[in-house]
């Protein structure tokens, strides 16, 4: 599986900087207005930096082995 470069850098940096970031923003938010759905937002949103990451890897992964798949 190979993303194009453009996509590769878009992904990586929604995974390392802006969702890791909005989540403790909003966490930070939950706390202080108590909404009560930190844990909820905080659960998904590692859940989805994992999904992104893993398809992030993969396509580095392929792209360092020379594959040719779409």
């Amino acid at each position: 599986m190979r993303i194009s470069d453009k996509a590769y850098d878009i992904l990586k940096w929604l995974v390392v900087i802006v969702i890791p970031a909005v989540t403790t923003f909003y966490a930070v938010l939950d706390r202080l207005f108590g909404w009560g759905l930190a844990e909820i937002v905080t659960t998904i949103s590692a859940a989805l930096c994992t999904c992104i990451g893993a398809i992030v890897g993969i396509s580095s992964a392929s792209y360092y082995k020379g594959g040719t798949e779409a």
